[in-house]
């Protein structure tokens, strides 16, 4: 994810050298605690910059567990200055299997949505890919004050596309935000585990999103 690689950006200019790896798995890691206090309610735009620096300052301290929260307080805050600025570098990347299987999808009628926790720019992003062609509708926390797991983001995506929650399947990569925000909307919650890293869930669980059509007519 660009996230990652942002912050793993930000921390080696600080002399702070981590893997890319062990900075993703901070974030799964750090998910639940923090969509304990911000996943649900509403919140402000305002209100979300300072929610995603207290997530980077959790990563922070998962990666260096020595650290104080002064440390922790201290980087996120550069991390979250920084941030616009090194987006431009870090261009989002696509894996292999996201367009020929969002394409096909799309080719057999089916209504695609995003439903994500992520700034308002993030329609601009889908653009930048080309996704839009197959993308209908972009429903971000950002935008509509809500994050997952709150059932209010997938209904705003739900009235979107114009359908009932028979009608819907959520996919997505993190159990306690897209799999339980999912349930809580009732919607079928599909979890994509591509490193085979999350135990101990009960879902539907795909590595590749071809396997989608598994669970779906």
């Amino acid at each position: 994810m660009r996230r990652d690689k942002i912050l793993r950006k930000v921390l080696a200019e600080l002399q702070m050298e981590v893997s890319l790896e062990s900075v993703h798995s901070a974030y799964v890691k750090v998910e639940s605690s923090w969509l304990s206090v911000y996943g649900n309610r509403a919140i402000t735009l305002e209100e979300t910059e300072e929610a995603y620096r207290q997530k980077d300052a959790q990563v922070f301290l998962r990666l260096f567990p020595d650290a104080t929260s002064k440390d922790a307080e201290r980087i996120s805050s550069a991390a979250r200055k920084r941030w616009p600025e090194l987006e431009k570098t870090v261009p989002p990347v696509l894996y292999p299997d996201a367009q020929p299987t969002l394409k096909r999808l799309s080719e057999d009628g089916y209504s695609l949505g995003l439903v994500s926790n992520a700034p308002p720019e993030t329609a601009k992003v889908v653009e930048s890919l080309g996704l839009q062609r197959y993308v209908r509708s972009v429903v971000t926390s950002g935008v509509v004050g809500y994050s997952k797991p709150h059932s209010e983001i997938f209904r705003i995506a739900m009235r979107k596309a114009g359908v009932e929650p028979q009608q819907t399947v959520h996919v997505g990569d993190v159990f306690e935000s897209d799999i339980v925000g999912a349930r809580n909307a009732g919607i079928t919650g599909i979890l994509i585990d591509r490193d085979d890293s999350q135990v101990g869930v009960d879902c539907p669980r795909i590595r590749d999103l071809n396997e989608i059509y598994r669970f779906i007519g």
